[in-house]
């Protein structure tokens, strides 16, 4: 009778720190109740009894479990924008809503809704002011019979292209934002037919988006079939006309393009390889017709991948009104080698002119990493370009170490070109911190250099240091912010120090309330100004600048219907959160720098299915998503030119229950 009088007590206790277990406690503490007690036995608290109490205690609501899960998000907006510089002070407004509503159907696929309304001004021009916004309506994966689906669109959205158009190796066929409808068929044996026609334009804004449309019209239609199990042939045609490229900025002469251009492709794969050939033809208004062919070919075994391809781009090609990389003729090579310890990556990209007005470029560029063991890790990367007789190179060498702070990594680098040189050297550190929070530190020394006839050698010393750090500082509050701090030890330039802050108050599991501010100052300095070739250089001034801006959202979220069916998943399900950054990756490095920017307006889709859009700092998030293996893809239409992914725009990812998952994808430049 004791032993079972003291195992009540334990499971009371155990019962007592669940949130459902109450029923439990109060069962086992009647059983208490009914038996004399047993001498000699006195309960224990866990901490005394000073147990802090859960972070998320008390902000769970009764959920709403009627109908499939759906989920609204609605940010009401205000911010203030002011700038300072030589030439005076402006200040502007932009409010808004932002609606972002996500529900799922049982016949009719996922749709995504997003819709603003905005007032003021966040650009020059007429465009730039007043009332305006955006609206978008996403379906898909409608499922038909004989295993066909389809994808609808209509509203703010961007023009189709079918898959062999889209995943180019070496060319970047853009899509085009438009303000119109598009529709994408998928059925059996490979079988894709796309069409999207509307008026084009661009996304513009800054917390609340934008679009400005350009006038004229953009249509596009493409279909792909898998012949065997081998090959795919695919066609694609784009048609723009009258689209006034200076529509909504500065008053300029209007420039009205009109284009059409036509794609075909085909496509062979097998086990570890495939080859694809794509040709273009197109003409545009006001001149001769212009051809493209290009052929990529990528070989995988085991650890090693190799591509490489051959192409011929005539000038004046474009893409609907979106001029292509032409007047180009070359080929590229590209080696691959990864293990757990080594990888290592080659290339070599021969260029030239095809009409000779343009110069001849040879590229090689290297990179080369090997982890030491499970702590260290060092690595460099190498590129040499020439150009018409012109040689330029750079070099970088970096040791990534993981010590008792976290993981730190020394890099060096220098570059040669031209007139000019630059040495830098940072240290940057990842610091080991408390769960829910984070914080990375950054600091470097930077000289320049250049030779000027006229002026003579120029050198400039830099420092810098930045800071990014945030998370869950109590059960209400969470904080994010970053810093950067430059200044001119030595030699001309300009101190500067910009930092953004983020502060979120969460009243309840439905209502937060965030605010947000950014500083940028750069100071004033004194440059050197050559007036004229026969009179030495003059000292003039350079004002200073400053911009700053206040941003206050107040944001209600909810999910509903089937509560605990995760995006992807059944009733019942465990689920955790899924988010990222999709950033341009400035040194190449493969990870998220500090003073790195984001990519805003970047459509991230959730296993082919549930869609969102990075925010102004290149950051997504899926809130509720079912445990197990995903897929997500970046949809590259509003990447800015020249930057595309360094990796395949679909990567994997693995949830778990309570837990969060982070996948980054990185852009760099196109070269």
């Amino acid at each position: 009778m004791t032993e079972r009088r003291s195992s009540l007590r334990h499971w009371a206790a155990a019962a007592s720190i669940l949130p459902l277990g109450l029923p439990w406690a109060a069962y086992a503490a009647d059983s208490l109740a009914a038996q004399p007690p047993a001498a000699g036995f006195q309960d224990h608290y866990i901490a005394d009894g000073k147990l802090a109490p859960d972070i998320i205690s008390g902000t769970e609501a009764a959920a709403d479990l009627g109908g499939l899960a759906r989920a609204l998000r609605i940010d009401a907006v205000a911010s203030l924008l002011q700038s300072h510089d030589g030439f005076g002070k402006s200040s502007f407004a932009e409010h808004g809503l932002i609606l972002n509503y996500q529900w799922d159907t049982a016949n009719y696929g996922a749709w995504t809704l997003d819709a603003t309304a905005r007032t003021g001004g966040s650009g020059p021009g007429e465009a730039g002011a007043g009332q305006g916004g955006l609206f978008a309506l996403r379906q898909r994966a409608m499922p038909f019979d004989h295993g066909w689906q389809i994808d609808n669109s209509v509203g703010n959205i961007n023009t189709t292209e079918v898959s062999l158009a889209r995943n180019q190796a070496r060319f970047y066929l853009p899509t085009t934002p438009i303000r119109g409808v598009s529709s994408e068929w998928r059925g059996p044996d490979g079988i894709q037919l796309s069409a999207s026609l509307g008026e084009p334009g661009n996304f513009s804004g800054i917390e609340v988006p934008n679009f400005r449309a350009l006038g004229g019209h953009t249509d596009s239609a493409g279909g792909q079939w898998s012949l065997d199990p081998h090959w795919t042939l695919a066609g694609e045609y784009v048609d723009a006309r009258d689209v006034n490229l200076s529509a909504g900025f500065f008053a300029v002469s209007p420039q009205a393009v009109s284009s059409s251009t036509g794609m075909a492709a085909l496509r062979w794969h097998d086990q570890g390889a495939q080859s694809q050939l794509t040709l273009l033809d197109g003409h545009m208004q006001g001149q001769s017709q212009s051809n493209a062919a290009w052929w990529d070919a990528s070989l995988s075994q085991g650890a090693r991948t190799q591509n490489f391809g051959l192409f011929r781009v005539e000038p004046n090609l474009s893409w609907g009104e979106q001029l292509i990389a032409n007047d180009l003729q070359g080929g590229y090579y590209r080696y691959g080698f990864q293990t757990r310890r080594w990888i290592a990556d080659l290339g070599a990209d021969l260029v030239r002119s095809v009409s000779g007005r343009s110069g001849n470029t040879r590229f090689l560029t290297g990179d080369t990493r090997f982890q030491l063991s499970q702590d260290w890790g060092l690595g460099g990367v190498t590129h040499l370009s020439t150009t018409n007789g012109g040689t330029s190179w750079s070099t970088q060498g970096y040791v990534d170490h993981r010590n008792v702070w976290g993981t730190g990594s020394a890099q060096t680098g220098y570059a040669h070109g031209g007139d000019g040189y630059d040495l830098s050297m940072t240290y940057s550190q990842s610091w080991d911190m408390p769960i829910g929070t984070h914080l990375s530190t950054a600091v470097s020394a930077e000289k320049h250099g250049m030779n000027s006839g006229a002026v003579g050698a120029i050198d400039s010393t830099v420092l810098s240091f930045a800071l990014a750090g945030g998370g869950q500082i109590s059960r209400r509050w969470s904080f994010d912010g970053n810093l950067r701090w430059l200044t001119t030890v030595q030699g001309r330039g300009a101190p500067a120090v910009s930092s953004n802050m983020a502060i979120t108050y969460t009243v309840n599991n439905r209502w937060n309330l965030l605010f947000s501010y950014y500083d940028a100052r750069i100071g004033s300095w004194l440059d050197l100004t050559v007036l004229s070739p026969l009179t030495p250089p003059a000292e003039s001034y350079v004002p200073s600048t400053e911009q700053r801006g206040l941003f206050l959202t107040l944001r209600y979220q909810r999910a509903s219907g089937l509560h605990f069916a995760p995006l992807g998943g059944k009733p019942g399900m465990g689920s955790g959160q899924v988010s990222g950054y999709v950033y341009l990756d400035a040194n190449e490095n493969g990870r998220m720098d500090p003073d790195e920017k984001g990519a805003d307006h970047v459509t991230v889709v959730l296993d082919g299915k549930y869609s969102i859009q990075t925010d102004a700092n290149g950051r997504y998030e899926f809130g509720a998503v079912s445990i197990g293996h995903h897929t997500l893809t970046i949809v590259t239409d509003n990447l800015p030119l020249p930057w595309a992914l360094t990796q395949p725009g679909s990567m994997d990812v693995e949830v778990r229950t309570r837990s969060r998952s982070s996948q980054d994808f990185a852009a760099t430049r196109i070269r």
